[in-house]
């Protein structure tokens, strides 16, 4: 019988080292960004602040174009820890909502894009996720866009 006990507990101890011992897993999350350019303040981009859900308000994000390859550009969004994300943005459609097109120049248009969340740095490292936004041109590049990030 006290075989059978210590058997057990033997048993019952390697199970808990097994589970400590365990690697942790990832986690994922759902955001929702704006971002607000401001123009060239990069030569080939833009620059400007951002606000992302459960991950804060940023002062300074840029987007620089075509720099991952033709209609593929990169979003650099450096947090005040210091940390950044890195994303790959893509048009992938153009929205002229109704006879908007007959307004001009002052016509609203918008871009359908796409986000791959492809690493960052200090707390970002690692992160990957993907997206959908769409960017307001008649409103000076204001970009809406929602996805998940996974963390490692």
């Amino acid at each position: 019988m006290m075989k059978l006990v210590r058997l057990a507990f033997a048993l019952a101890s390697l199970a808990v080292m097994l589970v400590l011992a365990a690697p942790a897993t990832a986690s994922t999350q759902t955001y929702h960004a704006t971002f607000v350019e401001v123009g060239g303040a990069i030569p080939g981009g833009s620059c400007g602040s951002a606000t992302i859900s459960e991950l804060g308000h940023v002062a300074f994000q840029c987007v620089a174009f075509n720099a991952c390859g033709p209609n593929c550009e990169v979003r650099t969004i450096t947090f005040d820890d210091g940390s950044t994300l890195v994303i790959h943005e893509s048009i992938v459609g153009v929205i002229s909502p109704g006879n908007s097109g007959a307004a001009g120049t002052n016509a609203p248009q918008f871009l359908e894009i796409t986000q791959t969340i492809v690493g960052g740095t200090g707390r970002f490292e690692g992160a990957t996720g993907s997206g959908t936004g769409r960017v307001n041109l008649a409103a000076e590049s204001v970009i809406t866009a929602s996805g998940t990030i996974t963390f490692p």
